[in-house]
């Protein structure tokens, strides 16, 4: 079910974003989710958010302002996903529901973690900011990011963007602190976090949006049976792409969100 447009039986949705990216990345999804309130947040080390001594899942997790008013849907994406998921086990009754699209929930750890794209692109970029990139102008970096892959195919970001996608990623990537990468590499971005008790300590609807596997998504056949079938989590496969899904398939994602709207 999809309630109307002008229903005023809505929900606000607050929205994580993916590591290196920040709060401007949901404009397509909040477009798409009128009327309901989008109100997306920089998480530590990226956007206008402060920087921090520890970027675990759980320090970032606890960094995150809700907001005042009824609790909100906590929709999160990639990393946003991950953090999305410790902020609700972490406190309780704060989130009415969780929509996390491609969570990496099982291959933010070694060894797993290494085996992926997603280690190698840390590694790569972490090496870059550090030496290259250093130095580097906002001008600079739209340079480079515009013949990077867009994640979309073989497509650049150029492709898929245009110049003004091109000069949003620029500035994250400008404003990002590069030592959130270290967890990330060194495999102790979840330090003590759980997640399989986070998803039963979080107590409220669970909605996945899961990509394809074979185009990029962070979740395997086995860890969608597991939260389904042993978890009771909700999941939305979307065949079309990977790990970037609202990106360039806001509605899919919005009609997700709706659903998980019209049980609340």
């Amino acid at each position: 079910m999809t309630p109307d447009a002008s229903s005023a039986d809505t929900h606000r949705i607050v929205c994580l974003h993916a590591v290196t990216r920040d709060r401007h990345d949901f404009a397509g999804l909040a477009a798409a989710l009128a009327p309901h309130e989008v109100t997306p947040r920089d998480l530590s080390g990226h956007g206008d958010a402060p920087r921090a001594d520890d970027y675990t899942v759980a320090g970032l997790a606890d960094a995150v302002d809700l907001g005042a008013g009824a609790p909100p849907i906590l929709y999160g994406h990639s990393l946003g996903g991950v953090v999305a998921l410790a902020l609700a086990a972490r406190r309780p009754g704060s989130v009415a529901a969780l929509v996390l699209e491609d969570p990496p929930l099982f291959e933010s750890d070694m060894p797993r973690l290494g085996e992926t794209p997603f280690y190698r692109g840390f590694v790569k970029l972490k090496a870059f900011i550090d030496g290259e990139a250093h130095a580097y102008s906002l001008a600079d970096w739209e340079v480079v990011v515009a013949s990077w892959g867009s994640g979309h195919g073989r497509r650049t970001m150029l492709d898929v963007f245009g110049p003004e996608g091109v000069a949003l990623r620029a500035r994250q990537l400008a404003a990002f602190d590069p030592h959130v990468l270290d967890a990330l590499i060194e495999g102790t971005l979840h330090g003590a976090f759980d997640v399989l008790a986070a998803i039963r300590a979080a107590g409220v609807p669970i909605r996945i949006i899961a990509g394809d596997r074979g185009k990029g998504s962070a979740l395997s056949a086995e860890d969608l049976r597991l939260l389904a079938r042993e978890l009771d989590v909700s999941i939305d496969r979307v065949a079309e792409e990977g790990h970037f899904i609202h990106e360039v398939l806001p509605e899919r994602c919005a009609a997700a969100v709706r659903e998980v709207s019209a049980t609340l």
